[in-house]
């Protein structure tokens, strides 16, 4: 519920700058926002997945945890936010581009400090979504409230800031509350935590070339009118895909805990969520293709109309994604994620070829038709290595013997 809050009062916001600057000023604002989604990951590494899993496996790690991830993620922020600052040198030309990139990067700061995966891994869910609508209410408030025009377009940077700021004090006051005796002030370092949280962090990554990627390429081979109906059907998909991904996100700690008792246990538990997810995509997907273009005009308005045939085929998108998630989640939880990452790499990879083609056969629709096809090939790939490195273990392995494949618990 509190995630379909802040997902709404995001769509929102963004739905009321669309109208606000029309296709061509809301396509520059997704571009920059793409640059920080970039950059936000390049910070995360994909340290949350992987010490949500080790939270969950190991309770008592908590606080060395905290000090390894969040030490690690400060470091990465320091190089993060001197590629935006180089690239907002290069855009110089574009005062109002380049200001809103230095300022959107100031939130890249406040990062390390947001400590939802602590909770996630304890399953205390009701600080992460508390915590994720601080940020969504705050980012939104500050739009409505102080974004009125063209040159106002630096607060949308401020907004972000303000947001991420407010999420992070909250995550670890709430911190402070549940682990007193895990605090530690002291920073530390881990090879461990990079070389196993790497493989997450560039999957993710990857995702990020998939989903915002994708509107750069357009951005790069269409005009800027429809780069603005691409760009505003990929901002309803990605609300609505953040509802996959927080489903799987909060599904890891338990696949994890399931791989801990015995390969049959974790096929079991997919399964049973295979058969639920299976019967709401059809439901889903029917009313999505038929309701896309009431959407996207009572989004952003009648101007926007001719992005609704990209929506729909994003329909497809959404549900592959939905299926493949249980087995790039599984073979997290099982400790493949160098396995999962390529699966996720081989689909972004193939968005390169595949969005020119199909926008130039098709347009805006081809190009959408292409991110389907390449969610399409994720879904085959984990599938056919969840085949292989979960569920094909021979009967006469037994779940103790099964466990020695895992990685160690220490640094």
């Amino acid at each position: 519920m509190a995630e379909a809050v802040s997902k709404l009062l995001t769509f929102t916001a963004f739905a009321y700058l669309a109208r606000l600057y029309g296709p061509v000023g809301y396509g520059y604002i997704e571009w920059a926002g793409t640059v920080l989604m970039c950059a936000s990951l390049m910070v995360d590494q994909g340290f949350s997945a992987y010490g949500s899993r080790e939270i969950a496996r190991s309770p008592s790690d908590t606080g060395r945890l905290v000090a390894e991830v969040v030490t690690a993620r400060f470091l990465l922020a320091v190089t993060a936010y001197a590629v935006i600052g180089g690239l907002a040198y290069l855009m110089a030309d574009d005062r109002a581009i380049s200001s809103l990139l230095l300022v959107y990067g100031l939130s890249l700061w406040a990062l390390p400090l947001l400590l939802q995966w602590v909770f996630q891994g304890h399953d205390k869910m009701h600080v992460v979504g508390v915590t994720q609508v601080i940020r969504q209410t705050i980012f939104a408030l500050v739009v409505f409230l102080v974004v009125q025009g063209s040159g106002d377009l630096v607060w949308v940077g401020i907004a972000e800031v303000a947001g991420v700021s407010a999420a992070a004090a909250f995550s670890v006051w709430m911190y402070f509350r549940y682990f007193k005796g895990e605090l530690t002030l002291r920073p530390s370092f881990s090879r461990k935590l990079f070389r196993e949280g790497t493989p997450i962090g560039l999957s993710q990554m990857f995702w990020v070339l998939k989903m915002f990627g994708a509107t750069l390429i357009v951005g790069l081979i269409a005009t800027a009118e429809e780069t603005g109906y691409f760009a505003g059907a990929m901002r309803i998909y990605i609300a609505l895909h953040t509802f996959v991904w927080l489903y799987f996100f909060n599904m890891l700690p338990t696949l994890s805990r399931a791989w801990v008792q015995g390969p049959e246990q974790l096929a079991t538990i997919i399964g049973s969520s295979m058969r639920v997810v299976l019967a709401a995509s059809i439901v889903v997907g029917v009313i999505w293709v038929a309701a896309a273009p009431i959407v996207m005009t009572g989004a952003y308005g009648t101007a926007f109309r001719p992005g609704a045939i990209a929506l729909q085929w994003l329909a497809g998108a959404c549900i592959a994604a939905a299926i493949s998630g249980h087995y790039r989640y599984g073979l997290i939880a099982a400790g493949h994620q160098g396995k999962e990452m390529f699966a996720m790499a081989l689909g972004s990879i193939l968005i390169v070829p595949l969005i020119p083609l199909g926008y130039f056969n098709a347009g805006i629709a081809g190009a959408a038709a292409a991110l389907f096809a390449a969610e399409c090939v994720v879904l085959v790939c984990s599938w056919l290595l969840a085949r292989r490195f979960i569920f094909d273990i021979p009967d006469t392995i037994s779940a103790n013997e099964a466990l020695n494949t895992l990685p160690e618990a220490t640094p």
